[in-house]
């Protein structure tokens, strides 16, 4: 890492620690007024959705963006109002399931809020079966008819009625949070069930498997030992310090220590090491090419206090010298 900044600075170690600082405040800040406050997830019905997303918040101010082509996008909504709505509209011939706009929810900033079928059948029970296009398009009097908590609670009534496939796909139903757990829109895990799953929600709810028979959907089914979202991983409240450590081609780089707070709602999960990875790329992406070879999130079990992050990463830089990297992130709560 010392010549990797060095090269770019063209300075001593101690001017190369003092830029690497600065890189990563200016990094998490897009601009003078704080820390990043964004909003990201993914956009998929099984394949990638190209299109715009769109975010309105509390006070009916809405703006869009264009879609990734993974299907990933990030919103900064800085000077906005939470909560929020999201909504996703496709390009014509992109989107196959029925419901023509998807739509999700996002509490605050600095969160996931991925925009799937999936998301858009518990925005739709949450809502008491009501148009969602009307619930968007009157969010800033509206507003107050979602909360993360009867969300998590429409979350659970999908999960318990798809068991079986969250189950087939290696999830665990009774704590998967679809809405707030990024993935990758490569036909593994949540995203092959979304590639065999339809939902239509025009007229009630029929939500069809491929090959199988359209379910029969229970929307008072027994979620008694549901817990969306689990409870491991979750940072308690408070703000946090991020201590980062660093070897390159198996050297270590001394620790250094960020006095910058994290909120806990800012810090990654061990059901969302994407932040992790963004948080990384961020920091390292003028360097050259960089792969994410490996990512993992854990946490303190009993007392989560403290978030351990690894990120395994290949940096080519501009003058194709190839390093393995290691960055180890603890996010520790300041008591």
């Amino acid at each position: 890492m010392f010549r990797l900044f060095s090269r770019i600075t063209g300075g001593s170690p101690g001017k190369v620690l003092g830029a690497a600082l600065l890189s990563f405040f200016l990094i998490s800040c897009t601009d003078t007024d704080g820390p990043p406050e964004d909003i990201f997830g993914v956009a998929a019905s099984g394949a990638p959705i190209a299109g715009m997303v769109y975010v309105v918040d509390a006070a009916g101010v809405e703006f869009s963006k264009v879609i990734n082509v993974d299907g990933s996008y990030k919103l900064d909504v800085r000077r906005m109002t939470a909560p929020f709505m999201l909504k996703v509209v496709a390009d014509n011939g992109t989107d196959p399931d029925p419901d023509p706009d998807l739509y999700s929810f996002a509490e605050q900033a600095n969160v996931t809020a991925n925009l799937t079928p999936m998301t858009n059948l518990a925005l739709f029970i949450a809502y008491d079966k009501a148009d969602l296009a009307a619930l968007y398009n009157s969010w800033e009097s509206s507003f107050s008819n979602i909360t993360a908590e009867n969300l998590k609670a429409a979350q659970a009534i999908v999960n318990a009625n798809l068991k079986p496939q969250l189950t087939a796909f290696a999830l665990d139903p009774f704590t998967y949070d679809f809405i707030g757990t990024r993935f990758t829109a490569d036909g593994t895990s949540i995203d092959g069930l979304l590639d065999a799953m339809t939902v239509d929600t025009s007229g009630g709810i029929v939500v069809s498997i491929a090959g199988l028979d359209p379910l029969t959907f229970d929307t008072n089914i027994d979620t008694a030992d549901y817990y969306i979202g689990g409870d491991d991983g979750i940072a308690v409240a408070g703000n946090y310090t991020l201590t980062l450590n660093v070897s390159v081609d198996d050297v270590e780089w001394s620790e250094v220590y960020l006095t910058y707070n994290f909120s806990a709602a800012s810090l990654p999960t061990v059901y969302d090491a994407k932040i992790v990875e963004e948080m990384f790329v961020s920091f390292y992406g003028t360097t050259g090419t960089i792969v994410i070879n490996d990512t993992s999130v854990t946490a303190d079990v009993d007392t989560p206090t403290t978030i351990h992050a690894e990120v395994d990463a290949t940096i080519t830089t501009p003058e194709n010298v190839v390093e393995s990297y290691i960055a180890t992130y603890t996010f520790t709560q300041n008591l």
